[in-house]
């Protein structure tokens, strides 16, 4: 994030506004006069699937999951000298409702209030991103308003810091990616990633489909039954546990849930490998088009 402009989900707040573009550059009117962060502290989150108990009377550890990540953002809030204490007070009302965790949670529901924080990292990898800088972004959450430091002595800058958890531990491209198809065919898709990233699949009906339409990637099938289907309908299947579409696995028909035209078995959801992968149709009549959708995961 250094020498990087952030942007926050919620109320779309700008951090470290003095940089801009890609790659960043400086904006000099803006080096006192900005919300920024100087630091992002990341905490992988573990968890075992046996308790304490368990193992102090002789039982196995079982399997460690990597859940969530704990995070902190810590900065300080700049103004120009001319307008110190008004500034210093708008700023500072503004970052309190954008990480607010109330005002979050209610302003999107459906993600349990979790909103994407972006920013460009350098890379080596010119090939992919030409002018060494990508765009990345972790979906987090805050856990309280942010904590404020004012000097009396000094009012050029307040120092602020918010926790933040992130339900999703993967980093993602800021650029989302899309492939659509019609009919029976293949999509390919590449996951520029080194990890795998879900998937989202918005299909529209022409009229009723097949009761068994599927989709395969490397011998696992996710099946729907779109038998009850009529013109223009529009499914989204949400292929995810946590992040970044929404609120976990989900099917829904024209915006309204309807996880009951899955049949296929607890174990069939779809997921972007790295690299390349191929995702096959079948049993696609009147299926007008099949839109996939991903981002490049990271760890």
């Amino acid at each position: 994030m250094k020498n990087s402009r952030a942007t926050y989900g919620h109320t779309g707040i700008i951090l470290n506004e003095h940089w801009s573009g890609n790659p960043p550059v400086l904006d000099k009117t803006k080096v006192q006069d900005h919300i920024g962060i100087d630091r992002l502290i990341i905490r992988p989150q573990y968890r075992d699937t046996r308790e304490a108990l368990h193992l102090a009377q002789g039982g196995t550890a079982g399997r460690v999951h990597k859940g969530m990540l704990a995070m902190q953002a810590q900065g300080r809030i700049l103004v120009p000298n001319a307008t110190q204490a008004a500034s210093l007070e708008d700023r500072e009302k503004a970052l309190r409702l954008a990480f607010d965790p109330y005002e979050c949670y209610r302003d999107s529901l459906s993600a349990d209030g979790v909103h994407a924080l972006s920013w460009l990292e350098p890379t080596l990898d010119v090939t992919n991103y030409p002018t060494g800088w990508m765009g990345v972004m972790r979906y987090v959450r805050p856990v309280a308003q942010p904590e404020t430091q004012w000097s009396i002595n000094d009012q050029s800058y307040r120092s602020w810091a918010v926790g933040l958890v992130a339900p999703d531990p993967r980093l993602y491209d800021s650029t989302l990616n899309s492939h659509t198809i019609s009919g029976t065919g293949t999509a390919s898709i590449t996951n520029r990633g080194t990890i795998p990233g879900p998937l989202r699949v918005t299909i529209t009906m022409s009229s009723a489909g097949a009761v068994n339409f599927t989709i395969t990637r490397d011998g696992v099938s996710f099946i729907l039954d779109l038998s009850g289907c009529v013109a223009l309908d529009s499914i989204m299947v949400n292929m995810e546990t946590c992040g970044p579409f929404g609120l976990g696995r989900s099917v829904r028909k024209n915006g309204v849930e309807a996880f009951a035209l899955k049949t296929s078995g607890p174990t069939t959801w779809l997921d972007v490998p790295a690299g390349a992968t191929d995702f096959t149709q079948v049993n696609t009549a009147r299926v007008a088009s099949v839109l996939y959708e991903w981002a490049h995961a990271r760890p």
